[in-house]
């Protein structure tokens, strides 16, 4: 008897879904570096791993972090108007106690730190915290 139809067995059932039948190295492009390999995106990938820079996501982020803005006492007396400067009507927060105080300066804040403190206090000056 003649067949009118090509007799067919390839990729029928649940067999060609499972993988079993591409264990070539055609359907890898070939081996090592080969196909994939060779394309540009895969070497900026490795060249990225070998710099030490982290691909996709990593970390988290703090949903509870509060941000303090923060100013020098050195920066501060810059923007003294008389003899008492507000730092929290300035926009910050918290003063820190990098560079010098004036003399007898009355500084109103929400923190202070304790070196800026001292050094306030040393000058003759006063903090008020709100």
């Amino acid at each position: 008897m003649i067949r009118k139809q090509r007799k067919t067995r390839q990729k029928r059932g649940n067999e060609s879904h499972s993988g079993l039948r591409r264990r070539g190295s055609g359907s890898r492009g070939g081996f090592g570096n080969a196909g994939q390999g060779k394309k540009a995106r895969a070497q900026k990938k490795t060249k990225m791993l070998a710099l030490g820079l982290r691909l996709g996501k990593y970390g988290f982020t703090n949903k509870n972090k509060t941000s303090v803005k923060t100013i020098n006492i050195g920066d501060l007396m810059k923007k003294v108007k008389g003899d008492s400067v507000n730092a929290t009507e300035l926009g910050y927060d918290k003063v820190l106690g990098k560079g010098e105080a004036l003399k007898g300066v009355t500084v109103t804040a929400k923190y202070f730190t304790k070196a800026a403190k001292a050094k306030i206090e040393k000058a003759k000056g006063k903090t008020v915290v709100m």
